[in-house]
């Protein structure tokens, strides 16, 4: 993985334990808006704008998601999850949870589920 961009104003970065397993929390301002766990032997994700579209929370996820070789665009209007070759998007849904596994050779493979489960051509 790689390292967290540098700090942008409002955000906090927090570990702490939530039902017995470690957490590292991304607070903007009062908004949990990337929330990084354990589940066996993936990665939970859990992403999170409250409501609050902006560049700036945008801005503050990315830096976050850039060690997964992730990111939130916006595209006409609406925001999309994408991986590093913008050749797979999904439909951002706040509260959307991604469960990230490494094979043996560090190859990543993302599982993804949600209420809508929609997956789009960038």
């Amino acid at each position: 993985m790689g390292k967290i961009k540098g700090k942008r104003k409002g955000l906090v970065i927090w570990s702490g334990t939530i039902n017995k397993k470690h957490t590292l929390t991304h607070t903007l301002y009062d908004t949990d808006i990337v929330t990084i766990g354990r589940e066996g032997d993936y990665t939970n994700v859990i992403l999170n704008s409250g409501g609050w579209r902006t560049n700036h929370t945008k801005n503050c996820m990315n830096d976050v998601l850039t060690i997964y070789n992730l990111k939130v665009i916006q595209k006409n209007f609406m925001w999309y999850l994408v991986d590093g070759h913008n050749t797979i998007a999904w439909d951002f849904e706040d509260g959307m949870n991604l469960g990230i596994k490494y094979n043996e050779n560090g190859n990543m493979t993302i599982v993804r589920w949600g209420l809508t489960f929609n997956m789009r051509r960038a």
